[in-house]
C-alpha cells in the first residue's frame, strides 16, 4: 500500500500562504519544466492542446528572463504573517479584532489547517493561475493548452477512456454541487451535439423548432439537477426514470430498461428529442449498477441520446486488471463525472469531468487553466500512485467482506449467499463493492414480516382485518428492537475505528438502520489499512455472542411474569438491552395500574428509583427509565453475558425491591405521604367549607334561621360533594372517582427518558461476588458495635 500521506515534518509548519520567494520558486521550476516548442505555442493556443501533447517531439522552450519587479520582503512579510494567523487559527474571532503580526509566531495552529506537502502545494496552485494570467496573451495562451493536454492524456489512460478531454467543475462548498456542475457541462456538449450551434443563437427557440430536449435520470442519483438544468439550459422535462422492482427498491432502485424505451417512444412520438440519459455505476448506498450495456443498446436502435454516468464503481476502471466486460462498455459512454479528489484524499482538487470530443466545441482559456490543480497532482502522485490508493480502497473492501462472511449473525444488505460471494470477489471472478451496508440479522424480525406478508396475500374470505392490523403493529415494535441493537453496536464499534470512516445511515422501510462502509471516500485520507478492518472485525466477533445472549433472553422474558407476580413487564421504547420491569409494592398491588392515581405514581416510582440506586451499586448494567404507558419509572436490564442470567437478575431485582419495601426507611417515608396527604385534604375541606359559607351567608348556617331561610329561598344547586378516604395513598377524593374510572390523557403521560443501553452487559457471577462481599462487610460493621459493648463491660 502506498500512504498518500507526507512525513510528520509536513504538518509541523502550516504554511498556508507562500511568501514573496514562493513565485521565484515556481519561476525556476517552470522554466525546468518542459513547455511548447515557439512554432508550436502559436496553434496550440487555438485549441484544446491534446494533439500537441501527445506528440513526443516536444521542444523544450528557452528559458523565459523574469523582469517583474519583486515586493520588498521587509514590507510584504509582515502583511502575509498577519493574514496567514487569520487563517490557521480562529482564536481572534472571539475577540472581534485580528491579531496583531507579532502573534502569528507564538500563535498555535489548528489542527485542521494543517496540510501536506501536495495539499499546499495545490492550494498554491490556485495563485499561480492568477500569476499566469499576468502574462502575455500568446505565453498563457500556451501554457493553458499543453497543462489541458498533458492532463487530458493522462486520465485518458487512467481511466482507459479514449481521446478523452478533461472539464474540472468550479469549486464548490459541496460535492454534490460540484458533480451538478460536471454534469452541467455535460449537458451543454450534448445541447451542441443535438441542436448544433444554433443554441447559441436562438436560444430556446431552437427547442420549439426540433423539438423538446427530454433528460432522464436514473433512479439511483440522489441529486435533484431538475431545477439546475431548468435555469441554466430552459430545460423542462427531467423524467426520473422508473424503478425496476426488487426487494431493495424501496432502498435504492435502478433503471427498469422496459419501462425506459417505453418512455422514448411516447417522447419521440410526441416531437420530443431525448437529450441524455443518466447513469449510475456504483450508487452511494447499495453499490448497484445500471444496466450500461442495455442503454447502449437503446441508444442504437432507440435514439442517439448522450450518455452520461456517475458513481463509485467507475473507479475500477483505474485498476491494473480491470474486467473486460467493464472496460468494453464504460469506454462507449459519451461522459463521466468523477469526484477523484475524494478517492485519492486530496483537498483543493475540483471534481473531473471526462468526456468525448464533441464537434464544434473547443475548450476556454479558463476551461483549460482550470486543469493546473491535476496537472500538479497528477505530476506528483504519477499514475502508479493513484492506481496503487485505489486498489487499497478495493483490497480493504475484499478484506471487509471476508471477515463479514465469517459471522453468521451479520446481514450484508443485497447480498442473498455472502460466503459464496466473498469466495468469489476472492478469486477475481467479481469486482469487490465500492460500498458494503451490514447490519445485525434480527431474525424475528425476518418471521414477523414473512407472517405479515402472508396475511396481506391470503384470500378474501380467509383476510382478517385485525390480525393484519396487529400483525403491523408487531412489525413495528421488532423494527425498533433491530434498530436498539444496531445503535448498540453502532455506539461501541465505531468510535474504535474511525480510520475506516465506517457511519451508521436509515435505510428505511422495514431494513432500518446499518452501518457503511465505503473504503473510496475514506482510505486514502485516513491512511486506512488492512490491520484496521481486521481489528474492526475481531472486536464485531466478540460482542456477537452478547448481543446473541440478550435476543434469546428477550424471547424469554416475557413468560417469566407468573414467576415474579411483584414484577410488572412494561414496554420501552428504544432500548436494545432485554427489556423493563416494574416492582409493584404491595399498598397499590390490587390495583389496576392503567387506574393508578397521581399519589400511586410518585410511590411507585419513588420505590423503584431507590430499587434502581440500590441495584446499580451492585451491577452498573441496570438503569432507570419511564415508562410512557403508566407514566411511573421503571428498572431497565441490559445487555446479557449469559442468556440463563436473566431469571438470576430478575429474582435479585424482586428481592431487593422487597427489602426496600419492608425496610423501616422506605415505611417512614410512606407515612410522611400519608400525613401530608392528609392535612392537603384537611386544608381542601376547610377551603370548601369557607367557600360554600361565602356563597351561602352565614344566616343560613344558623340551626332555625337557616331552615327558615331555606324554605322562603331554597338553594337551585346545592353543592354537595361525597367524599372517601383512601387509607393506601392517604387522600380524600370525591365519591365520583368511584364510579368513574379516569382514563389517563396522552398529554398528561411521562415522557420516556432517552438513556442509551450501557455497553457493559450484565454479569450475573461478577455481581453475586460482588454482592457478597457488601453482605460481608456489613456483617462486620454490624458486629463491631457488640464487641466494643464487650470490651468495655470487660474493662469496667
Amino acid at each position: 500500500m502506498i500512504c498518500m500521506r507526507s512525513s510528520s515534518s509536513d504538518f509541523d509548519s502550516p504554511a498556508l500562504l507562500k511568501r514573496h520567494s514562493t513565485f521565484s520558486d515556481y519561476d525556476s521550476k517552470m522554466e525546468q519544466q518542459s513547455q511548447p516548442s515557439p512554432g508550436s505555442a502559436k496553434s496550440s493556443s487555438n485549441d484544446s492542446g491534446v494533439e500537441e501533447a501527445r506528440k513526443a517531439s516536444i521542444s523544450q522552450p528557452k528559458p523565459v528572463e523574469r523582469r517583474a519587479t519583486r515586493l520588498s520582503s521587509n514590507a510584504v512579510s509582515p502583511v502575509l504573517e498577519q493574514l496567514e494567523q487569520l487563517i490557521v487559527n480562529d482564536d481572534w474571532l472571539a475577540r472581534d479584532e485580528p491579531p496583531h503580526p507579532q502573534q502569528a509566531k507564538n500563535a498555535k495552529v489548528k489542527e485542521g489547517s494543517r496540510l501536506s506537502e501536495l495539499g499546499r502545494t495545490l492550494v498554491t496552485s490556485s495563485s499561480l493561475k492568477a500569476y499566469i494570467d499576468l502574462l502575455g496573451s500568446h505565453h498563457r495562451q500556451s501554457i493553458a493548452s499543453w497543462l489541458f493536454g498533458n492532463t487530458s492524456i493522462t486520465f485518458s489512460q487512467l481511466f482507459r477512456f479514449p481521446e478523452a478531454q478533461v472539464y474540472c467543475s468550479e469549486t464548490e462548498s459541496t460535492l454534490a454541487n460540484a458533480v451538478r456542475n460536471g454534469i452541467g457541462h455535460a449537458v451543454r456538449l450534448a445541447i451542441k451535439q443535438a441542436y448544433g450551434g444554433e443554441f447559441a443563437t436562438k436560444g430556446w427557440r431552437v427547442f420549439v423548432e426540433q423539438g423538446a430536449p427530454v433528460v432522464y435520470v436514473s433512479p439511483a442519483l440522489h441529486l435533484d439537477i431538475a431545477p439546475f438544468l431548468a435555469s441554466e439550459f430552459g430545460i423542462a422535462d427531467v423524467v426520473v426514470l422508473p424503478k425496476l422492482e426488487g426487494d431493495l427498491s424501496e432502498i435504492e432502485g435502478r433503471i427498469d430498461h422496459h419501462a425506459f424505451e417505453r418512455l422514448l417512444d411516447e417522447d419521440i412520438a410526441a416531437g420530443k428529442k431525448p437529450l441524455m440519459v443518466l447513469g449510475v455505476v456504483g450508487s452511494s448506498i447499495l453499490g448497484q449498477n445500471d444496466m450500461i450495456s442495455k442503454l447502449l443498446d437503446s441508444r442504437k436502435n432507440k435514439a442517439r441520446f448522450w450518455l452520461h454516468i456517475v458513481g463509485q464503481a467507475v473507479a475500477a476502471l483505474t485498476l491494473r486488471e480491470p474486467t473486460e466486460v467493464l472496460v468494453h462498455v464504460l469506454s462507449q459512454v459519451d461522459s463521466m463525472t468523477l469526484p477523484l479528489a475524494l478517492w485519492l484524499g486530496i483537498p483543493a482538487a475540483p471534481v473531473i469531468t471526462i468526456h468525448r470530443s464533441v464537434d464544434g466545441y473547443k475548450p476556454t482559456y479558463r476551461a483549460k487553466l482550470d486543469t493546473l490543480p491535476w496537472w500538479v497532482a497528477s505530476q506528483y502522485l504519477t499514475t502508479k500512485r493513484i492506481t496503487d490508493s485505489i486498489e487499497n480502497a478495493y483490497f480493504l473492501s475484499k478484506v471487509m467482506l471476508k471477515g463479514l462472511s465469517a459471522l453468521d449473525q451479520m446481514e450484508i444488505v443485497g447480498v442473498d449467499n455472502v460466503v459464496d460471494f466473498a469466495n468469489k470477489v476472492f478469486k477475481n471472478q467479481y469486482i469487490a463493492p465500492s460500498v458494503l451496508i451490514f447490519k445485525y440479522k434480527y431474525s424475528q424480525l425476518k418471521e414477523v414480516i414473512a407472517a405479515h406478508k402472508k396475511l396481506l396475500t391470503a384470500s378474501e374470505e380467509e383476510r382478517n382485518a385485525s390480525e393484519i392490523e396487529k400483525a403491523a403493529k408487531v412489525i413495528d415494535i421488532e423494527l425498533e428492537y433491530a434498530e436498539s441493537l444496531n445503535s448498540w453496536l453502532g455506539q461501541g464499534l465505531l468510535g474504535e475505528c474511525t480510520p475506516l470512516g465506517i457511519h451508521m445511515i436509515e435505510l428505511g422501510g422495514y431494513h432500518g438502520t446499518a452501518f457503511r462502509f465505503c473504503p473510496l471516500e475514506h482510505a486514502a485520507a485516513n491512511s486506512s489499512n488492512m490491520d484496521h478492518v481486521q481489528k474492526f472485525v475481531k472486536q464485531l466477533s466478540e460482542v456477537m455472542s452478547i448481543v446473541d445472549s440478550t435476543v434469546s433472553a428477550r424471547r424469554s422474558f416475557n413468560a417469566m411474569k407468573e414467576e415474579f407476580p411483584a414484577l410488572a413487564q412494561l414496554p420501552i421504547n428504544k432500548w436494545a438491552g432485554v427489556g423493563a420491569v416494574c416492582y409493584i409494592p404491595s399498598i397499590v398491588k390490587e390495583t389496576n395500574p392503567e387506574e393508578w392515581n397521581e399519589k400511586q405514581r410518585q410511590q411507585v416510582s419513588m420505590l423503584n428509583m431507590e430499587l434502581v440506586h440500590s441495584l446499580r451499586s451492585v451491577d452498573s448494567a441496570f438503569s432507570s427509565g419511564e415508562s410512557a404507558l403508566f407514566g411511573v419509572s421503571c428498572v431497565k436490564f441490559g445487555m446479557l453475558s449469559e442468556a440463563n442470567d436473566l431469571v438470576d437478575l430478575m429474582r435479585m431485582v424482586s428481592e431487593r425491591g422487597k427489602e426496600i419495601e419492608n425496610s423501616q426507611q422506605y415505611l417512614d417515608t410512606l407515612a410522611d405521604q400519608i400525613r401530608k396527604g392528609i392535612e392537603a385534604a384537611n386544608q381542601e375541606l376547610k377551603h370548601e367549607s369557607d367557600v360554600r359559607l361565602q356563597q351561602e351567608g352565614v344566616m343560613r348556617q344558623l340551626p332555625l334561621m337557616g331552615s327558615l331561610v331555606n324554605w322562603f329561598s331554597p338553594i337551585e344547586h346545592p353543592n354537595i360533594k361525597g367524599r372517601s378516604f383512601n387509607l393506601k395513598t392517604g387522600e380524600i377524593q370525591a365519591t365520583d372517582v368511584l364510579y368513574k374510572h379516569k382514563k389517563g390523557d396522552s398529554e398528561n403521560q411521562v415522557p420516556m427518558t432517552p438513556i442509551d443501553t450501557p455497553q457493559a452487559p450484565h454479569d450475573f457471577n461478577k455481581n453475586t461476588i460482588v454482592a457478597e462481599k457488601q453482605e460481608s462487610i456489613q456483617e462486620e460493621s454490624n458486629e463491631e458495635p457488640e464487641k466494643s459493648q464487650e470490651t468495655a463491660a470487660a474493662s469496667a
